[in-house]
């Protein structure tokens, strides 16, 4: 028996890492003992291992991620170190001249276990998820309650500004959806949703066959057949196999305690309730992960039953979400009929350029003909459009969300950079610094969503791809408290003098805002006072006025 340790950086990241997941299937059913850490685990905590597999995420982590290496290189200095993922195939040269040779940089998937030194040319990347190593951290992934699969890898694109051709760089089917979910499912308990990681499914001859796959698993249209299972049996469950397993069981016990703490004891019956009060009274009082575990043994049938009779659980529709999303160019009326089985929801339309605006509208009316309610779609920006286009693709979406009343309509806007440069510093040729920086203040009110609704969208984005470039000039904080300096009159001074400048000085205000400040600029531009202005100095001010402000700051 191997003892393995798995580690991704400490990132935040919305998915759990899928890699070290089915790296860990790989090694738990050659009977090994697994570990998982996110982040630089203190070395008295760290056990000892044979050998340690280090996932890597987004080229921008690159310096974070270096420093992950290092720190688990220098506990284990004669130990295997794996380093995969992303960021590891795109720079591997990167990467190596960073650690040296005696690091294994894995490039790509891995579709032997041979390139991970073993001789039984298991394919690990076929492997289902193990999602009992999330109970390994405290950190809590926010889309972890998902099936997460691939139906296919790679994509027919080649598309200059995209990882997948480095990634994957061969278009393939995989053909065993339903083996991995159903083993899910038995193992870790059932979860709603799936999660289909496909890069671009619609190249794919077998679209019936997954719709088919995914109507077996219980992926159907208009049904209710989704029940929340009881957590207290999956709690047990994964409690039991980290015991066989000698993985530590305290997160999974205090969590479980802890959900019992939270029900609603007044809508239990009374015996029931002072039964389950005793419980919760007896808890107060363990001092070990042991004591809690024979404690939940001992009343397993009370909890079991509290659970099943007072815990909600109305039967709701499951959904399908191809969560790379949706190649327009390819929808037809055919692949839509297959897909009209499943509950696609969202449905995510790429939406990468503007001159693509026939075959995107084209894309999504057929989509919505075949009954697609909820649309969530992608827009690269900072890549080669200037502002007025990206307000012109967002305002496209608006417009279809007024026309298609019972859609629900979002933009998702996202920012491009090199895939190979290791910092989000990229500016493209038709932004500046100041425009980007007022870009992401924008989404950060929505957390990076554009709703659909007009009225919002005018008021943030402005009611002109002119207005919209004006706003992203404004300052900062401006655009952060909207209503707080449009309700002093600030913003209407800015504008004013905004208004008066000349396309030169325009073009020399966002140049610069977008660098460290010049000594003389303010003489240069007068309307830089208002950039100094804060909403906390405005507060201080005892006459709220513009001219006061301006006059105090």
């Amino acid at each position: 028996m191997e003892r393995i340790l798995l580690v991704e950086p400490d990132y935040k990241n919305k998915f759990p890492p899928i890699g070290l997941m089915k790296i860990s299937t790989y090694h738990k059913n050659k009977g090994d003992y697994v570990e998982f850490f996110k982040g630089l685990a203190p070395y008295e905590k760290i056990v000892e291992s044979d050998r340690i597999y280090i996932t890597t995420l987004f080229t921008f982590y690159f310096d974070k991620t270096i420093e992950t290496i290092n720190h688990y290189r220098l506990f284990y200095p004669d130990r295997l170190i794996y380093v995969g993922g992303i960021a590891a195939s795109i720079m591997p040269d990167k990467f190596r001249e960073k650690l040296g040779d005696e690091i294994h940089i894995q490039v790509g998937q891995r579709k032997s276990s041979n390139d991970m030194g073993y001789d039984d040319n298991v394919n690990v990347d076929a492997l289902p998820l193990d999602y009992d190593i999330l109970d390994d951290v405290r950190y809590k992934y926010p889309a972890a309650d998902n099936y997460f699969a691939y139906t296919t890898r790679g994509c027919v694109n080649k598309c200059p500004f995209c990882a997948v051709p480095i990634l994957e760089p061969r278009f393939e089917e995989t053909n065993n959806l339903i083996e991995q979910i159903t083993f899910s499912r038995e193992t870790y308990g059932d979860h709603r949703n799936i999660l289909l990681m496909d890069n671009n499914v619609l190249c794919s001859n077998n679209l019936k066959k997954l719709v088919s796959d995914l109507n077996e698993l219980g992926f159907k249209n208009n049904t209710k057949n989704y029940v929340k299972p009881n957590f207290f049996d999956i709690g047990m469950k994964k409690i039991n196999r980290r015991i066989k397993s000698g993985n530590s069981t305290r997160q999974v016990s205090c969590e479980l305690i802890s959900r019992f703490k939270n029900l609603n004891q007044d809508i239990m019956s009374a015996e029931m309730s002072n039964l389950f009060r005793d419980f919760l009274n007896c808890t107060d009082s363990l001092d070990s992960d042991s004591e809690r575990i024979d404690l939940l043994k001992e009343n397993q049938d009370l909890l079991h039953e509290v659970v099943h009779r007072y815990v909600r659980s109305i039967p709701v529709q499951r959904f399908v979400d191809f969560n790379q999303g949706i190649d327009a160019r390819q929808i037809t009326d055919e692949n839509m009929s297959i897909f009209s089985n499943i509950p696609l929801s969202p449905f995510r339309l790429a939406y990468d350029h503007y001159e693509f605006k026939d075959t995107y509208e084209k894309a999504f009316r057929k989509a919505y003909k075949y009954g697609i309610r909820n649309f969530s779609n992608y827009m690269l920006y900072n890549y080669k459009e200037t502002p007025e286009e990206l307000w012109l693709r967002m305002e496209h979406n608006v417009l279809l969300n007024m026309e298609f009343k019972d859609a629900h309509v979002f933009s998702f806007p996202m920012k491009y950079a090199p895939i190979d440069e290791t910092d989000r510093s990229h500016i493209g040729e038709r932004w500046t610094k100041k425009q980007l920086d007022a870009m992401n203040v924008i989404l950060n009110v929505t957390r990076g969503v554009v709703m659909g609704e007009d009225d919002f969208f005018y008021k943030a984005y402005g009611s002109t791809p002119e207005e919209f470039v004006k706003i992203l000039a404004m300052p900062s904080e401006f655009i952060k408290h909207r209503s707080f300096f449009d309700g002093n009159g600030l913003i209407d001074s800015w504008r004013n003098e905004y208004d008066y400048l000349t396309d030169e000085e325009r073009s020399e205000l966002l140049v610069v805002l977008s660098k460290p400040r010049l000594k003389n600029a303010v003489e240069r531009l007068p309307i830089m006072r208002y950039y100094r202005i804060t909403m906390e100095k405005c507060l201080k001010i005892n006459i709220p006025c513009p001219e006061h402000i301006l006059l105090q700051i």
